[in-house]
């Protein structure tokens, strides 16, 4: 499950990356600033998705 949501996050950042640069170039700035930032959470919850489970590991080693 974690892989598949890691997947999905990591296409959602190349398709509103290309798409928001494609809105960039025809001057649709605010189109443009919502994608650029939807692209930027997608990788933040990427990365959050892949180290979750390490971080529940390391509390139950340290009880």
């Amino acid at each position: 499950m974690k892989t598949l949501i890691s997947l999905l996050l990591l296409i959602s950042v190349v398709v509103s990356g290309l798409t928001s640069y494609h809105l960039f170039r025809q001057s649709d700035y605010n189109i443009s600033a919502v994608l650029t930032i939807a692209s930027y959470l997608s990788m933040v919850f990427s990365i959050y998705a892949l180290t979750m489970h390490n971080r529940k590991a390391v509390v139950a080693k340290a009880k």
